[in-house]
């Protein structure tokens, strides 16, 4: 496990003076920790800043949305991870016609936010949200060093911000009924689709079945992979017939995490179609998911009628 460095909220408050003793906004969140990745931050060295400046720049993006705030006692506590700092290179973003683009070099940065919390039934609610952003960084054009850092300075609090309103897509989608997030599901924000997707998995509601059927054809590949852990996880029959046609317009490497959830699933349909092309497939990888899948559902079978056979034989039934 990577160490990571809680810094003292007591200490930002007195660094920042009379400003941080505002009153916080209304129902929002309260931090009593951000927790920065400082060996995994160091392993990064295009980013120029310490893991202090980068605390500080996390909570000016957090407090910004006026959903959350960094205060002394806060229950909720915030870790960064620096998923990476890279160059890449990439097409300019304009040529005239008929010409190539050019590529230019990018300071491309991507993080990841965990965020835990006591939930309303004393359980602990854990979120996870992703940002991700490239700035030009300029040496195309000059070879200043500081102008890289400064590329990735800006990268980085784009990516912030990028993942704090993810965070929050996600701490709103926790509010809302399941009809709100039903209806959040035809968004044209794949954001709020995925995030809608993934409350009504953990409510498991059955209502949703129809809605979240409609998403395994989502244009968004991330999003239609979600509603098929979502359809797992609600265990609506319902959903395997269209699971078994989302097979028949994906590729193979696409296909074979839908066919373990169709043994999830279960019942005579699913195991008639993992039976039939365990064999018949003409990709040896797909033939071995359906079999898989289907021995696991076989298995799943035969001690269900082990366990239905020793309740029977039990004194007193019949």
């Amino acid at each position: 496990m990577r160490p990571f460095r809680a810094i003292s909220i007591a200490t930002a408050f007195a660094a920042c003076g009379a400003g941080c003793k505002a009153a916080p906004p209304l129902g929002a969140i309260s931090i009593g920790t951000l927790t920065v990745a400082e060996a995994n931050l160091a392993g990064n060295p295009e980013l120029p800043e310490s893991a202090a400046q980068v605390r500080r720049e996390l909570q000016a993006a957090l407090e910004s949305t006026g959903h959350f705030t960094v205060r002394e006692g806060g229950e909720a506590r915030v870790r960064l991870e620096i998923d990476q700092a890279r160059r890449v290179l990439a097409p300019a973003p304009s040529v005239a016609a008929g010409q190539i683009a050019p590529e230019r070099e990018m300071a491309d940065v991507a993080v990841s936010l965990e965020m835990t919390m006591p939930g309303a039934g004393g359980e602990t609610e854990r979120l996870l949200a992703e940002g991700e952003a490239r700035r030009p960084t300029g040496a195309d054009d000059a070879l200043d060093p500081a102008l890289r850092a400064a590329a990735f300075d800006a990268s980085l609090d784009a990516a912030l911000r990028e993942a704090v309103v993810a965070l929050n897509y996600q701490v709103e989608a926790r509010k809302k009924t399941d009809g709100a997030l039903m209806s959040d599901l035809s968004s044209p924000d794949s954001r709020l689709r995925d995030y809608a997707i993934r409350v009504l998995a953990d409510r498991r509601s059955p209502a949703a079945v129809p809605n979240l059927v409609l998403r395994l054809q989502d244009e968004n590949d991330d999003v239609a992979r979600r509603a098929v852990g979502a359809l797992v996880a609600i265990g609506d029959r319902r959903a395997v017939r269209p699971l078994i046609e989302m097979t028949r317009k994906r590729r193979p490497e696409q296909v074979r995490p839908i066919l373990y959830a169709l043994g999830s699933l279960g019942g005579g349909e699913a195991e008639a179609f993992l039976f039939t092309l365990e064999s018949g497939s003409p990709d040896e990888e797909v033939r071995r998911a359906a079999r898989d899948a289907f021995a696991d559902l076989s298995g799943r079978k035969d001690e269900a009628t082990r366990t239905e056979a020793a309740a029977q034989a039990m004194p007193g039934k019949k």
